[in-house]
């Protein structure tokens, strides 16, 4: 008679089991990001809408300026995997100065009306991005066990999940305040950046003070060398591509060719809630529950699971553009199968990296793999903005081709557990309750 009750007790202590965290650090760090996300949020979300529909600089300038933060973003990503390995820096002063960083972009973009500001803006906020990023996932492997590491980063992911969706729905509110002079947007996106800064000056350092000190070219070299890390790159740079494409070439897609806006007549301020509420909120309210019960599999298997997903939602996409009635609800539906194809990637594949990199040289580790976020966030908004100043066939047809690519990242992370085994790891059993 009791059975129903210990079943029910078990699915209960199994989600709660999916929010606890032997080092209570992690959540302050997650609060950190979550302020970073905001503003980051806010700024990937509504550069392209505001400077191509209410500037009025062509899709393909704005796509391209996007696209040249990227290659900055490859220099932050070196400067801050050598700046947080260093003794004399570490990981706290390096994201103190992204956040600088993020306080000039928004600066630069409230007064940018033409194509050379927005390209300077874009080029320091990939030089805070990279910095930011490799910085705060080192000093996240720094404060966990490589056994908790997963569910640390689902931890941290669902924070920045969080950040982002306030960041784009309270643009959108912003947005309809400051029409006249959209720019004004940024403003509130610097105010943010300046909290972020105030609160990470209490955060504590994290890099270990007796770790052997490694030249930035040696650390780089030594990650360059390991073959699993660069097959790994090369599956993250599809990832990271995709991910570029849903936040912003997919915006554009819905608010100039598909009207799912239409009933509200706000198509933009209807965009940023879909977005919200089906992309980024899902995958917020699902992080930890789904990294806690896929962290018995293979991270690898999870990781092609991941891409099998994003074919899915990339087909979805396709037919929300195609058909002529239930717009909405195919809308939805892709962006919830998206939303959760994200959720499986970024901590499983920071949970692999973490196995991969001594402890000495985490930066120098995450340096090169965050690389395949600046490729992917350079291909993702070029060839989209691209397609987007297309008639509607091309812009349409442009989703199935990113489905298609998808089968060449099944093979590429098939090669990765047939070559290095060890960046596959079969973690033990969740424990069960008697």
């Amino acid at each position: 008679m009791n059975a129903p009750d210990d079943s029910r007790s078990i699915r209960q202590n199994s989600l709660l089991a999916s929010f606890q965290l032997s080092n209570r650090q992690v959540w302050l760090f997650a609060l950190g990001r979550l302020l970073c996300q905001i503003g980051s949020g806010l700024l990937n979300f509504y550069i392209p809408l505001v400077f191509v529909n209410q500037v009025g600089l062509s899709a393909t300038a704005v796509g391209f300026s996007i696209g040249l933060s990227s290659i900055a973003e490859v220099i932050g990503h070196f400067i801050g995997g050598a700046l947080s390995d260093s003794p004399r820096v570490g990981r706290k002063p390096t994201l103190l100065l992204s956040i600088v960083l993020g306080i000039a972009v928004s600066g630069v973009l409230t007064v940018t009306s033409s194509l050379p500001l927005l390209v300077l803006a874009c080029l320091l906020l990939g030089l805070g991005v990279g910095a930011y990023w490799t910085a705060a996932d080192a000093a996240i492997m720094d404060v966990t066990a490589p056994d908790e590491r997963s569910q640390a980063f689902a931890v941290a992911t669902m924070a920045d999940n969080l950040g982002i969706g306030i960041g784009v729905l309270g643009g959108g509110a912003l947005l309809l305040q400051v029409s006249q002079t959209p720019q004004l947007l940024f403003v509130g996106c610097g105010l943010i950046f300046v909290v972020f800064l105030l609160a990470q000056t209490v955060m504590p350092e994290t890099r270990s003070p007796v770790m052997t000190e490694t030249t930035a070219t040696q650390g780089i070299l030594t990650a360059l060398k390991d073959k699993a890390l660069i097959i790994l790159f090369l599956a993250n740079a599809l990832f990271t591509t995709y991910i570029a494409l849903v936040s912003s070439t997919l915006p554009l897609y819905f608010t100039n060719f598909v009207p799912i806006g239409a009933a509200s007549g706000t198509s933009v301020d209807s965009t940023a809630n879909l977005f919200t509420w089906c992309y980024i909120g899902v995958g917020t309210v699902l992080q930890l529950p789904i990294a806690h019960f896929l962290s018995r599999f293979r991270r690898v298997r999870v990781l092609m699971l991941s891409m099998v997903l994003w074919a899915a939602g990339f087909l979805l996409i396709w037919v929300t553009g195609t058909v002529t009635t239930t717009q909405f609800a195919w809308a939805v539906t892709a962006l919830c199968t998206m939303s959760i194809a994200a959720t499986m990637h970024k901590p499983f594949t920071a949970a692999i990296v973490s196995d991969l990199a001594p402890a000495s040289l985490r930066g120098a580790y995450i340096g090169v793999n965050s690389q395949s976020w600046a490729v992917g966030f350079f291909i993702g908004p070029v060839l989209g903005g691209w397609a987007m100043d297309q008639p509607q066939a091309i812009a349409d047809n442009a989703w199935l081709i990113a489905a298609a690519s998808t089968l060449l990242g099944l093979l590429i992370l098939y090669g990765l557990g047939r070559i290095h085994p060890e960046a596959d790891p079969m973690p033990a059993a969740p424990e069960r309750l008697s």
